[in-house]
């Protein structure tokens, strides 16, 4: 059997993210199992203090700061990446943004907004990140953490709803498109579990799952898995 605690030894993963909470939990998931981290998205304070931690723990972390995670960030980011480890095997892209109104009185802004942070950014990290996994001639893995809100809708969030269900098919069509490359795209769906959605269902431990699912999808024990949607039910059994 092999080392669990070492089976992403000598790899290089981005994480992406948006939430403290779920970021962190993600990226040292990965750095137990042996990744170099390279941490973006968070502001610079926040996201700094996230790689210190990990650091502190034995691992190698870094922490990028990105504007608005356009174009031009995540070309810096992959670069920097790349420039830190010489590689980039892993990225996961968890950004999660919204805000609660009904539909009639959403404005186009907001609806752009979310789409940008949900939609685009995760289209743009991927877009760099799989060119450079091409130039590592490895192949690698990405994992998109959604939401199961993109496939039964929630009330009062349909800018959210719309954006995580064009998550859904940018992940299949990505993997159809990079599998001959051996570049896997998969989507992890959590239940309602969330800040933004809290209230929705019980999101105990939600973060550490969801760390769990991404090391699966992210590691060789996923090998013949791509455009695959893994969903976190959110149940917690209490004795």
């Amino acid at each position: 059997m092999p080392d669990m605690g070492a089976e992403l030894q000598g790899r290089c993963a981005i994480v992406a993210t948006t939430d403290g909470g779920e970021g962190l939990a993600i990226a040292r998931q990965l750095a137990r199992a042996g990744a170099s981290v390279v941490l973006t998205g968070w502001e610079p304070g926040r996201g700094e203090a996230a790689a210190q931690a990990i650091r502190q723990e034995g691992r190698d972390a870094l922490f990028v700061a990105a504007h608005d995670h356009g174009e031009a960030d995540w070309a810096m980011v992959v670069a920097q990446a790349e420039a830190a480890f010489g590689r980039l095997d892993i990225a996961v892209f968890s950004a999660d943004r919204s805000e609660e109104a009904p539909t009639s009185e959403l404005s186009i802004e907001a609806f752009r907004a979310v789409g940008h942070a949900n939609l685009k950014t995760v289209f743009l990290g991927l877009k760099h990140a799989a060119g450079a996994m091409r130039r590592g001639g490895r192949g690698g893995a990405v994992v998109v953490v959604s939401s199961l809100a993109g496939r039964t809708g929630l009330a009062h969030h349909i800018h959210y709803c719309a954006s995580k269900a064009g998550l859904e098919l940018l992940v299949k069509a990505a993997a159809l498109e990079l599998g001959p490359e051996h570049i896997r795209v998969n989507t992890i769906l959590p239940a309602f579990s969330s800040p933004l959605e809290a209230g929705c269902a019980d999101g105990d431990g939600a973060p550490d799952e969801i760390a769990k699912a991404v090391l699966f999808l992210a590691s060789d024990r996923s090998i013949f898995m791509t455009g695959a949607e893994v969903a976190l039910g959110g149940s917690v059994v209490r004795s």
